[in-house]
């Protein structure tokens, strides 16, 4: 359940996802430059955590295209990060009441980018998404809350 929806939605077509776990940024390619004319491959961790969506998906959704070609998408999507160890009380304190946001690497684009190429059943095309709304945050029980929605006139207007 996303905690930071700016309005309500009464639409049918929505994705509705909670990735349990730390938020994994999409990667750059590696190269093993130990073989010449080696092709490049993906790392370990980021295809474990964009098959793992991949999972989820089609856990809930049965890999059915949710959002036809054409239809403008918003995403809702909050990234929540482990508050680190070795933190005086006070600053534990603040960024489990999320009074702190994380400002170090990795971006927020990459975080995006894990979730889109995850999600890949679910539309025709990610550039199917006109808005966004995303956020990174720290606490307690680190994992990342989606929701995408189609997007309506209507709600440009309030």
């Amino acid at each position: 359940m996303l905690t930071h929806i700016f309005w309500t939605c009464n639409l049918t077509n929505q994705l509705k996802l909670v990735i349990d776990g730390e938020p994994v940024p999409a990667s750059r390619p590696g190269f093993n430059s130990n073989r010449p004319g080696s092709k490049g491959y993906t790392r370990s961790k980021y295809r474990m955590y964009k098959n793992g969506i991949k999972i989820l998906y089609w856990d809930k959704y049965h890999n059915k295209q949710l959002f036809e070609r054409g239809v403008p998408l918003v995403a809702h999507i909050r990234f929540y990060r482990r508050i680190q160890k070795g933190l005086s009380r006070a600053e534990h304190k603040r960024r489990a009441n999320h009074e702190v946001k994380p400002t170090v690497k990795p971006d927020l684009d990459n975080y995006e980018k894990a979730v889109f190429d995850g999600l890949v059943k679910a539309w025709f095309d990610d550039g199917q998404i006109v808005k966004h709304d995303t956020e990174k945050d720290y606490d307690e029980h680190p994992r990342t809350e989606i929701l995408i929605e189609e997007w309506t006139h209507e709600k440009e207007v309030k």
